[in-house]
């Protein structure tokens, strides 16, 4: 029986990069060989940045320094992420911006963040269609239960049209979802 350890993702093994897909929100992505998956992470350079998603434990520094590149960690106003899995916060403890909100789903707010020891309690919970202004963004958060995680929502940047979502392209191609 192979044994577990909480860092199972070593990072020299992970090639992360980052790319701008429209003016001021970028993708920053880690390819895990060893899975044949990547980890997205979402940043958006506005007056208050948002990074959605910190990705998990072993892969966050790496995730980290690729944000440094375009903004300063202690600029970062919001830190969301869009459903609880380990993939998509695990790297919260890491979080070196001390003014940074949690942003979450109502369900992950009101089932997870509450009901855990050595959560994040302080954070700011969106409902389907609730909007987040980051500056001269625009977020809507759509609520998805159970298209990937009972808690998922998405995100609609309504100034650029982009839905930064973080689900398998394979769900979204089930769902008919088209212009991927």
């Amino acid at each position: 029986m192979p044994e577990i350890s909480r860092t199972f993702l070593d990072p020299k093994d992970i090639d992360v990069s980052i790319s701008e897909i429209n003016d001021g929100i970028y993708r920053v992505a880690g390819l895990v060989n060893t899975f044949g998956i990547t980890y997205n992470q979402f940043l958006i350079d506005d007056e208050r940045p948002i990074l959605i998603h910190t990705g998990p434990m072993g892969l966050y520094k790496k995730i980290e320094e690729k944000v440094k590149e375009v903004i300063p960690l202690q600029r970062l106003a919001y830190v969301a992420f869009l459903h609880f899995e380990s993939d998509e916060w695990g790297g919260m403890k890491f979080l070196e911006s001390a003014n940074a909100k949690l942003v979450c789903s109502d369900l992950s707010s009101k089932l997870n963040l509450t009901g855990w020891y050595d959560v994040p309690v302080d954070h700011i919970s969106f409902w389907d269609n609730e909007t987040l202004k980051t500056g001269r963004r625009h977020l809507r958060f759509i609520m998805t239960p159970h298209v990937h995680h009972w808690d998922s929502m998405m995100v609609f940047e309504e100034t650029t049209n982009h839905m930064l979502c973080l689900i398998p392209i394979e769900v979204l191609e089930s769902l008919q979802v088209k212009n991927l």
